[in-house]
């Protein structure tokens, strides 16, 4: 190949790139809204930022300061009921970067269909759903 005419790349595998890339930014931005969100109204938050920062920047374990700044746990994926308030705003930053390969796999079997690649659309579509068990809590690690 010259350098007139570069290779191009496969469309399965800029989308890939593309949605990683964007939703990456996304998830950024909505992870620095959230904490100016938690400060600036702290009663809309389901944990009192003032007392959360006070008691993490002591070292206290988790399981106390979910006891002391707040009542329990409310779970993983708290943020869905509490998507208004600041934390669970951020929460909901963090789980879309977090999945962002999810995402971006499901638009890549897209592209590898469109293309008729149908050995990588099965692989894509496997590891999103590995992504997805994974992310739901079926399959843990402790």
């Amino acid at each position: 190949m010259s350098a007139e005419n570069p290779p191009k790349m496969p469309r399965a595998q800029t989308t890939y790139g593309a949605i990683v890339y964007w939703i990456t930014i996304l998830s950024c931005l909505i992870c620095m809204v959230g904490p100016v969100i938690s400060v600036a109204s702290p009663e809309n938050n389901v944990l009192n930022p003032y007392k959360l920062f006070n008691a993490i920047f002591q070292g206290k374990d988790a399981q106390t300061v979910w006891r002391e700044v707040g009542n329990e746990f409310p779970g993983g994926h708290f943020y869905l009921k509490n998507f208004t308030y600041g934390d669970g705003f951020t929460q909901f930053g963090l789980a879309l970067g977090c999945s962002v390969a999810l995402w971006a796999l499901i638009a890549a079997a897209v592209a590898y269909i469109g293309d008729k690649i149908y050995l990588y659309t099965v692989l894509a579509i496997w590891v999103a759903a590995l992504v997805a068990i994974s992310m739901i809590g079926i399959v843990g690690m402790h």
